[in-house]
């Protein structure tokens, strides 16, 4: 045992899943981040006043209290956070914690204290850091009950006495609805931040992970989320469609997708050129991922672009910006990885073209031939790990209100793709582009008509290569905006169109799910 001290047990809070949560010293925090190493192994036990141990969680905490977390237990008495007790001049206050290995009560009385600076005293040679988390209670003389206080947080050294400071009854409540765990607002995780001042403490066994997700640029899981298996929802991982490995794939079999048969319904030379033209693409804001998504690569004016989604480089913060400080790296399977530099765009279609160099072995797309004119069409992406091409395949349908998008320019397919399908082409089955594939959530595939990329980039008059194009102070290309007819944009525009992509969060069943909730139940109407 590392450390010990006591913890009070809270109202249950309205998620499905039965918690009892403690509230303790953040001290407990300190000893778990100073005690952990490579091993990673570190855990909490929680002991009951019946001598038994049960695991316990850490979770939120500040530079004053810290949560932990059990599961199972029944017979709780939490304590009352809405009746603020006072302490009568005759009355006896006591600091009260338990014992981890005894499991016995022990209270330690005041020698004198300063209630409106939030400190007491006690005799040095009683000192015991088993009552830190533990209650401030008041005893009334005749013996009938004790009133809660308030906290002990820490201890200090004050000559022949020990002086221990503690956070009060009402600050404490308001602590904790700081902290989201009395009255929440809201038990959901979409848009989950931790509250001001708030941090969540690394699980034992999870430090890669968190690693990852802030590699990823994920949101970092709420507290208990990868304790108990929660999910990731609309992340870039993941695959749609069949699943196709390149050729020299040394992992066995690709991982299943959501259809089969697919690919056969193209010829084996239609299926060769898409695998060296579709590509996958991310972009970084340093060493974090910003977003990741497929392109196309075309022949344009002599040289090699990438034809992409401009999501790829949107500001999250100014939609009508683009965020000039993100690196591009283009990746064309097994193992071609190169930087990509934006060159232009269009915010309102909502595509990009980045030029590359150094890629071998591909086969340029030609946008720039007569329109086809199909029904059945395969939405094609890669996905973001490995580089698996993806494929679903569909029907082009007539727009109608299925679609958040309020563009009339955009079709739609009854593909089914993900966020890593995102600029992907959307093509025929002799594997001619038909269109740039969009990703909103949605039961089908918003794509933008190969015509409107067209006709924007006909428009384009005297576009330099990128090696003869000029160079921002910093020593940058300064890629160029368009509108839809090709023509420069010098200054912000207001879009007609918004491009929302699906934000990722973190859900699990009985965590943020209120056990309250009735759901609507859906029946015959009586007239």
């Amino acid at each position: 045992m590392l450390f010990a001290c006591s913890g009070i047990p809270l109202p249950r809070g309205n998620s499905k899943l039965h918690l009892t949560r403690f509230v303790t010293s953040a001290h407990l925090v300190e000893e778990f981040n100073k005690n952990r190493y490579k091993d990673d192994q570190l855990r909490v036990e929680v002991c009951l006043p019946d001598r038994r141990t049960i695991n316990g969680f850490l979770g939120l905490y500040d530079k004053d209290i810290a949560i932990v977390t059990s599961f199972g237990l029944q017979a709780v008495h939490p304590v009352d956070l809405d009746v603020e007790a006072t302490v009568p001049p005759d009355d006896r206050v006591l600091a009260v914690g338990r014992a981890f290995k005894s499991g016995s009560l022990m209270t330690m009385d005041l020698l004198g204290g300063d209630m409106v600076n939030n400190t007491w005293f006690v005799d040095g040679q009683n000192y015991s850091e088993a009552v830190l988390g533990g209650p401030l209670v008041v005893e009334t003389l005749n013996g009938s009950g004790v009133s809660f206080l308030g906290m002990n947080l820490y201890c200090c050294n004050q000559c022949a006495n020990e002086k221990y400071n503690f956070l009060p009854q009402k600050l404490l409540h308001e602590r904790l609805k700081h902290f989201q765990i009395l009255n929440p607002k809201q038990l959901h995780f979409r848009e989950y931040l931790l509250p001001d001042g708030v941090s969540s403490i690394v699980p034992s066994g999870f430090v890669r992970t968190i690693n990852r997700m802030k590699s990823l640029g994920y949101p970092l899981p709420p507290p208990l989320m990868l304790e108990l298996n929660g999910e990731l929802l609309n992340s870039f991982e993941g695959y749609f469609g069949e699943v196709r490995a390149w050729k020299g794939y040394p992992f066995g079999y690709p991982p299943v997708g959501s259809e089969k048969c697919v690919w056969e319904h193209l010829s084996k030379k239609v299926v060769t050129n898409i695998s060296r033209r579709v590509v996958s693409l991310a972009s970084f804001n340093g060493p974090s991922r910003f977003f990741a998504c497929t392109g196309l690569l075309i022949k344009w004016n002599m040289h090699t672009f990438v034809l992409t989604s401009a999501s790829l480089v949107r500001s999250r913060l100014h939609h009508e910006k683009i965020d000039n400080s993100l690196t591009i790296e283009v990746f064309l399977p097994p193992n071609q990885r190169v930087s990509g530099t934006l060159e232009l765009y269009n915010l309102n279609y909502n595509f990009a073209i980045v030029s590359v160099k150094n890629l071998h072995a591909i086969c340029l797309e030609d946008i720039f031939n007569q329109n086809p004119k199909a029904s059945k069409v395969v939405a094609v992406g890669r996905d973001a790990d490995q580089g698996l091409l993806m494929g679903s395949i569909g029907e082009v349908k007539h727009r109608n209100k299925e679609t958040k998008l309020n563009s009339r320019d955009l079709k739609l397919s009854t593909c089914r793709i993900n966020k890593a399908g995102i600029g992907g082409p959307l093509v025929d089955f002799d594997g001619s582009f038909v269109g740039m594939n969009f990703y909103e959530g949605s039961k089908v595939t918003p794509f933008l008509p190969k015509s409107k990329i067209v006709n924007a980039l006909r428009g384009v008059k005297n576009f330099p290569p990128p090696l003869e194009r000029c160079l921002s102070y910093k020593g940058f290309v300064v890629p160029m905006q368009i509108n839809n007819k090709g023509t420069p944009v010098l200054k912000a525009q207001k879009m007609k169109t918004r491009w929302p992509v699906p934000e990722p969060y973190w859900y699990h069943g009985a965590l943020d799910v209120d056990r309250y909730h009735v759901p609507m139940l859906r029946g015959r109407t009586l007239h």
